[in-house]
């Protein structure tokens, strides 16, 4: 069985989102098996002893609420993503070919697109492994054309776009309650990395990047709130992350990553050009290691 279905996450304020969600949806023959979830609002839910913004509760609850929701509804894996999610072809062919070979019998959780932090040793491997992959012409990448990495020890984030495997659903609910029990300390993203990290859930990626995220949405974040929407540093990790995406509009990526570092440029510095060229040589394919 290769059943699964899928949901996004948006709030009934975001329209915008809503209606570019569904155009996807559609425009990729998805509407039998993908529907709207109503996201939690944060500055709805009562007081809590929680450290979090409104948004990061709502955030919290709104995954965990979407998860049950979708269990409940249909059996089979289930693919939760936020609104500002990218879609692609190869998303419907890649999740049923991985429920088919048997790939959450390894991993309770599948993201087909994370965000990694921008390690010298990561980005070198990735590009490696992404300059692999020909993508040219190709109607729909199939499994068997990415590579599947383990999550174990990894420092990541985001949770735009995962599936959760049938037989973890019910584990992976019983986090969240126990977290809801007294409040979330961390935003859901950090706590899901977490029990990955403890070994109480088994995750993995796909790479290259089947999804991504819509860079235009980025400043307009429902959840981050003005200063995560005015941090240079947010945009460059976005960009960053969409680079590695199968679909990625070079062009569109080079305007916001211009517009994100051009006040931060440096005056002319040797010491500092000298460094950049000597990392610019060891990203190359010519660079052999000792």
């Amino acid at each position: 069985m290769t059943s699964y279905h899928g949901v996004y996450i948006n709030l009934d304020r975001s329209v915008a989102r809503r209606s570019a969600m569904d155009a996807q949806i559609a425009a990729f023959g998805l509407t039998d098996r993908y529907s709207r979830f109503a996201a939690v609002d944060g500055s709805s839910l009562p007081p809590s002893r929680s450290g979090l913004r409104q948004g990061e509760l709502g955030a919290f609850f709104s995954h965990m609420r979407a998860l049950e929701a979708a269990r409940s509804s249909r059996d089979g894996a289930i693919h939760i993503m936020e609104d500002d999610a990218l879609l692609t072809g190869h998303v419907r062919p890649v999740i049923e070919d991985a429920i088919g070979a048997g790939l959450f019998q390894r991993f309770d959780i599948l993201f087909t697109d994370i965000l990694a932090p921008p390690q010298l040793g990561m980005l070198k491997a990735l590009k490696s492994a992404f300059d692999r992959v020909e993508m040219s012409g190709r109607p729909a990448l199939r499994l068997s054309d990415l590579q599947v990495l383990d999550l174990a020890g990894q420092n990541f984030s985001c949770l735009t776009s995962y599936v959760v495997g049938e037989n973890a659903i019910d584990r992976m609910l019983a986090l969240y309650a126990e977290e809801a029990k007294t409040g979330p300390s961390k935003p859901v993203d950090l706590f899901v990395r977490d029990c990955i990290g403890m070994g109480k859930l088994r995750a993995a990626f796909l790479f290259p990047f089947i999804t991504s995220l819509r860079l235009e949405e980025i400043a307009a974040s429902t959840i981050g709130g003005s200063t995560l929407a005015v941090n240079p540093s947010v945009i460059v990790l976005a960009v960053l992350r969409y680079l590695f995406f199968v679909n990625r509009d070079l062009a569109k990526a080079k305007a916001f990553l211009d517009a994100a570092t051009k006040e931060n440029r440096r005056p002319k510095n040797p010491h500092h050009d000298m460094i950049v060229q000597a990392l610019e040589f060891v990203m190359s394919a010519d660079f052999q290691e000792f």
